[in-house]
């Protein structure tokens, strides 16, 4: 063992003399791991025979841009690290650890359910306030699906999802073990659930999101994409009464009638389009706001 930790230090400081930038480092990583998913998750679309021309479009080099901008770090380094150092005195007082004296497998498990639990919450919420909506439409308006579409978010909505995982984070106290657990478990089965790969997990369904199951959440229906919230884990549609039929025929197209983006830019200022004709409608508003909750009065 302390053979292989004195290695893991050697290579770890030989990489940050190659590299001494973060950011730098960040985007190598980032490169590093997107070619080596893309040939793993192009070598099974290929083998099921789903593959579409969906990594010659031009969703697939937005998707690339947002792809190496969060799994670089870019994000945290440029933004939310410095924001939550800086917050870090004024909310102490929630800094309770309340799963720090458990074992850091249980930390994995309560983990990856809780985090999941409450990012199922939120996920309705984004569908159904206009506010939320406005910058969520932007991974909704993708038409073609690739993996790495997963990480195809306005960053404003990266920033709030963010806050909310601090918090959640500050008060449950997970050892950083079990913080980068739950990250590479949640980003590997989120990018496989994004892409064409026709695994449905067998009687595990209703359990665990399957890229099957979240297909129906990309239909441009919106009876089909205003369910099937769950991130990991199925059984919190089931349970709420907001999973997609069973026998359901899945969507032959991705994306929303309504909104369309055709360029990088459009990605990052449609939702401030969206949000003006929310609030400030010339005429009729060509979308309407989110009705997921069953309770238009409460729509931000």
């Amino acid at each position: 063992m302390d053979r292989l930790q004195s290695l893991y230090e050697a290579a770890r400081a030989a990489w940050r003399e190659l590299l001494p930038g973060a950011l730098e480092r960040g985007f190598v990583t980032a490169f590093l791991y997107l070619g080596t998913f893309f040939l793993i998750v192009l070598a099974l679309e290929k083998a099921y025979g789903t593959r579409a021309r969906n990594y010659r479009s031009r969703d697939f080099a937005h998707d690339v841009a947002y792809y190496l901008y969060y799994r670089s770090g870019a994000q945290r380094l440029l933004l939310t690290a410095s924001l939550f150092a800086a917050l870090s005195g004024p909310l102490a007082f929630l800094d309770l650890k309340l799963l720090a004296p458990l074992p850091i497998a249980a930390q994995v498990v309560l983990g990856l359910l809780l985090t999941d639990f409450v990012m199922y919450w939120l996920h309705r919420a984004q569908h159904a306030y206009r506010f939320l909506w406005a910058f969520h439409s932007t991974h909704h308006a993708e038409e073609q699906l690739t993996f790495a579409s997963f990480q195809r978010f306005h960053p404003i909505e990266v920033f709030i999802g963010e806050c909310v995982a601090y918090l959640l984070l500050l008060v449950l106290g997970f050892n950083i073990g079990a913080v980068i657990a739950v990250y590479l478990v949640t980003t590997f089965l989120g990018e496989v659930q994004h892409s064409r790969i026709p695994w449905k997990f067998g009687p595990l369904y209703k359990v665990l999101v399957t890229p099957s199951f979240h297909a129906y959440h990309h239909s441009p229906d919106r009876r089909m994409h205003d369910r099937n919230f769950g991130g990991l884990f199925s059984i919190w549609d089931y349970l709420f009464g907001t999973a997609v039929p069973d026998g359901a025929p899945p969507p032959a197209t991705f994306g929303l009638n309504d909104v369309k983006v055709t360029s990088l830019w459009s990605t990052l200022v449609t939702p401030f389009h969206l949000l003006r004709e929310f609030y400030f409608p010339r005429g009729t508003a060509k979308y309407d706001p989110r009705t997921v909750l069953d309770d238009k009065s409460k729509t931000a």
